[in-house]
């Protein structure tokens, strides 16, 4: 007979620095005890407080290049995460940062919150939809879509009629009102464009109606997407350990042997140590 395993240990980042925004921490804290089995663990993460600088994760993240230069640190949080012991990470951001990438390095798996998303509505409508903060996050949902084949599902992305950030969505867990307004006037939207789910495709945003209690809308199921993440997170778990199922190795998802790896570790530490001393000088 097979030993018993220990209770899954999944690692959650989110794309924000979480300091500054105590209210989704807690949110999502509170959320990972409600709908996890009893005994997971769920440790979350936030990024860098100097990620953003002065702006705002929906503004810089406009920018191509800003979103590599910023997003590139979620590939040691997923080395760190395997090397710490964990047995899966959750990207809990619909940019999905680096995904090709960290699975290709680590061995536990890797759910990407879209992802996760977008497969679990195909089983619950043959038609959603996307409701984002606000337009300029639409063209990057498109390729998030597009990515994942699955354009002639989704009904539409539908953006906030003013663009919103994470400052003004953690502010609101004190006062929703105004934003799940906002929300559901554009869900109604969504709906009539043919959508039977309504995915929130924002973390915070998410968080914000699920402790709201916002479940449907005009007989749309509204996504909890990152309860769903969580659950995808133990499924893959589950699929690893009983099933010794993981990622295909040939194509995508290639791993690097581990002298290319060292090589590469030593190079990024070269180049940064040469350009910091250019800087300096």
């Amino acid at each position: 007979m097979t030993a018993p395993q220990a209770a899954p240990r999944i690692w959650y980042q989110s794309m924000i620095p979480l300091d500054a925004h105590g209210a989704y921490l807690d949110a999502l804290t509170r959320h990972a005890a409600e709908v996890c089995t009893p005994g997971v663990e769920v440790i979350v993460h936030g990024v860098s407080p100097m990620s953003y600088g002065n702006r705002t994760p929906a503004d810089l993240l406009r920018y191509p290049y800003a979103k590599h230069v910023v997003q590139q640190e979620v590939i040691d949080y997923a080395r760190r995460a395997e090397a710490e012991g964990f047995d899966g990470m959750i990207l809990g951001s619909f940019s999905e940062p680096f995904l090709t990438e960290v699975r290709s390095l680590v061995r536990i798996p890797v759910v990407s919150m879209p992802e996760a998303t977008l497969l679990t509505s195909c089983s619950l409508a043959e038609q959603f939809a996307l409701v984002t903060l606000g337009a300029s996050n639409v063209i990057r949902l498109r390729r998030v879509i597009r990515r994942h084949g699955l354009e002639s599902r989704v009904a539409g992305i539908f953006p906030f009629p003013t663009q919103t950030d994470e400052a003004e969505l953690n502010a609101a867990f004190t006062a929703p009102e105004v934003l799940v307004e906002r929300f559901t006037s554009v869900a109604q939207e969504a709906v009539k464009a043919g959508a039977d789910v309504v995915i929130p495709a924002e973390g915070v945003l998410n968080e914000l109606l699920r402790f709201n209690d916002v479940t449907s809308i005009d007989g749309a199921t509204v996504m909890d997407c990152v309860g769903t993440s969580l659950l995808y997170a133990e499924f893959l778990i589950a699929m690893r350990r009983r099933l010794d199922l993981g990622v295909g190795r040939r194509w995508s998802y290639l791993t690097p042997p581990p002298d290319l790896k060292v090589h590469l570790d030593h190079y990024v530490r070269e180049r940064a140590s040469s350009h910091s001393i250019k800087q300096e000088q």
